[in-house]
């Protein structure tokens, strides 16, 4: 994968974040229970495959929340 890909899987990564933190109460819980769960410290030194799997299941809570 290229730098950009994952740079963009980043910036998709923030913006799920974004949202799921506009909608939820308990957001601050579930995005530290997905990161630690993948455990992610930072998106920057976190692998490709680590990221799209991050990006799913944080993609996938706000799907719930539309």
């Amino acid at each position: 994968m290229k730098n950009s890909d994952k740079q963009s899987l980043a910036i998709s990564i923030e913006n799920s974040i974004d949202f799921i933190e506009s909608h939820l109460d308990s957001a601050d819980k579930t995005i530290a229970f997905v990161f630690k769960k993948h455990s992610v410290r930072n998106l920057e030194k976190s692998s490709i495959h680590t990221l799209q799997n991050l990006f799913s299941e944080l993609y996938a809570i706000e799907a719930d929340l539309r």
